[in-house]
């Protein structure tokens, strides 16, 4: 997984801008990897990302306190709130359908 997210950090940076945007959104996958015991992404951990997406944006669910809860505990919980993690998956998901339609 690590080579893949530097690639996915790499993807995300903007050339001479050394915003630390792509360190954030690419540390966001790693910790809702962490978080789904998700120890390597591919396309069957795609469509869990996919499928859960819409409620990083629902504080009220069930899945949005359980991941905070669990980004508390680590000090990691503004990945969250700051919506980072929900930022990081739209340009994930564009990455990994660039790097799966180029490989083929």
């Amino acid at each position: 997984m690590d080579k893949l997210l530097n690639e996915f950090e790499t993807y995300c940076q903007t050339p001479g801008v050394d915003s630390g945007k792509a360190r954030s959104y690419s540390k966001a996958v790693q910790y809702l990897c962490d978080f789904l015991h998700e120890k390597n992404i591919n396309e069957e951990v795609v469509i869990k990302m996919k499928s859960i997406e819409p409620y990083l944006s629902l504080p009220d669910s069930q899945f949005y306190e359980e991941l905070l809860s669990f980004l508390d505990n680590r000090r990691q919980s503004s990945y969250l709130r700051k919506r980072f993690i929900k930022a990081a998956l739209k340009y994930f998901f564009d990455f990994w359908d660039n790097k799966n339609h180029h490989s083929l």
